[in-house]
């Protein structure tokens, strides 16, 4: 995968995170782009705070991505962590200006918590690479 399109993947996952928060009405089903049967449990009361994790995952495992490639330190990880917990907030802090929408602050929490999950498993994925170098060298 290129540079440009992990760049350009990320800038559209972004975007989706921002434009799903900023929709004036919280139903999935009215998403024209969201299959029929994931707007339905996003839809679900059950789900309303699980389903702000949902887009941040693959936003965590492309950002992961980008680090394992550049070869990053962890410190880099952290930041990159703190950057798309950030960008939750900016999501949520925009519902503020909607009527029918409310800043929730657990959301923040499940999307960060969404972030490091992906971020997490491209973690994994790149200590397994390094104690399978180590093995081979």
């Amino acid at each position: 995968m290129s540079q440009r399109l992990l760049y350009f993947l990320v800038l559209v996952g972004a975007g989706l995170v921002l434009y799903l928060s900023w929709i004036p009405i919280p139903k999935m089903e009215q998403v024209w782009f969201i299959p029929a049967d994931l707007a339905r449990w996003a839809d679900e009361e059950r789900n309303d705070d699980l389903r702000t994790a949902v887009p941040l995952v693959p936003l965590g495992l492309l950002a992961g991505l980008y680090l394992l490639r550049q070869g990053r330190p962890w410190a880099q990880w952290l930041l990159a962590w703190v950057g798309l917990s950030a960008l939750v907030l900016l999501a949520e802090a925009g519902q503020f200006f909607l009527a029918q929408r409310s800043l929730f602050l657990f959301d923040v929490g499940w999307g960060a918590a969404g972030a490091l999950a992906g971020l997490s498993l491209m973690a994994v994925v790149r200590l397994v690479y390094l104690l399978a170098s180590r093995q081979q060298g």
